[in-house]
């Protein structure tokens, strides 16, 4: 980049709205960054591309805006001329990912951006010295996939509200699903691989009963029906609602297989166990194999615990839950 040059520049010229060249993204408190800039100035000068009457942000959009709420007139820049696009996305990239790991919302808004100069080919060959980690051509391909969905997709990313894995099993859907998707991930807390079981879960059961995703979820706690306005929905435990969410899932899936845990779970609070006591059922009901966690705080309330052990022998419905009478 031969022609890059430190120019002191009025803030008023330079285009914050311009975020063609953006990979970070726009969720960030400015006020740290603002008040140090009042006291030091900015230490690592922005990089910007000269554009007909006006200078675009390619690097540096936190430190732009800081300084602008900082109330500073002029900033010197790095400049670099339209022609150099092609350099100014790769620093646009390095600056970042040699400074700390790139999150996955700017891994799949870095690859997007390097695309409109480079093919999938070229970007592997180089990804150790553009990423600072190597990324072989069928990954980047996936990010690009990612990064042409609906623009929620990234502000889901950049809230850890959906993890990059399920995002990938949604590339491959029709824009509606992808959609109804991230509009449920956007209500719903839940860990990665939840996530990505709730994705095959809800596949399959529209799959099987004809219906369309948007259907499933009228159909699910997650309704806004029945006298529950949706400003309800929005003040409700988003991680309760994940795991009534999976729950809904599961019974409508496997509905044997619900019912046979729930009577389980009948069965064991029946037992009346002591607190200090707890039994597991094999998962699934696939194994033959139980499991029995006891506490305790010392050798008395072992011995309580042992002599509790021991009654649950004569019961029937621990016989019948052990004999899979359930």
């Amino acid at each position: 980049m031969t022609a890059m040059t430190f120019t002191d520049i009025p803030v008023s010229e330079i285009d914050l709205s311009d975020t063609g060249f953006r990979i970070t993204g726009p969720h960030y408190d400015i006020e740290p960054l603002s008040a140090s800039i009042s006291r030091q100035g900015i230490v690592v000068a922005p990089l910007v591309l000269f554009k007909k009457d006006k200078y675009i942000v390619v690097s540096g959009f936190r430190r732009i805006e800081a300084a602008r709420h900082a109330g500073l007139s002029r900033i010197t820049c790095r400049a670099v001329p339209p022609e150099q696009q092609l350099d100014a996305a790769l620093s646009a990239v390095t600056e970042n990912a040699f400074s700390r790991e790139l999150t996955a919302s700017e891994l799949i808004r870095a690859t997007g951006l390097l695309l409109r100069f480079m093919d999938a080919k070229d970007i592997a060959k180089n990804a150790a010295a553009i990423f600072n980690r190597p990324l072989n051509r069928g990954y980047i391909n996936t990010l690009a996939c990612i990064n042409a969905m609906p623009d929620a997709v990234l502000e889901l990313l950049d809230q850890n509200k959906i993890s990059i894995k399920a995002c990938k099993n949604l590339v491959s859907m029709d824009a509606d699903t992808q959609t109804a998707f991230l509009h449920l991930f956007s209500r719903i807390k839940v860990s990665s691989g939840i996530q990505t079981e709730i994705i095959s879960w809800a596949k399959e059961i529209c799959a099987l009963e004809k219906i369309s995703l948007a259907e499933l979820i009228r159909e699910s706690p997650l309704s806004t029906d029945a006298g529950r306005g949706p400003e309800v929905n929005v003040h409700r435990d988003m991680s309760a609602l994940g795991k009534q969410f999976k729950a809904f899932l599961a019974q409508r899936r496997f509905p044997a297989l619900t019912a046979a845990k729930d009577r389980a779970r009948e069965r064991i609070n029946a037992l009346g166990l002591d607190p200090g006591l707890q039994l597991s059922v094999p998962e699934n009901f696939e194994g033959m194999v139980y499991a029995m966690q006891m506490e305790f705080k010392n050798v008395d309330e072992f011995r309580t615990r042992l002599n509790r052990l021991a009654e649950l022998i004569d019961l029937p419905d621990f016989k019948d839950l052990v004999d899979n009478k359930i």
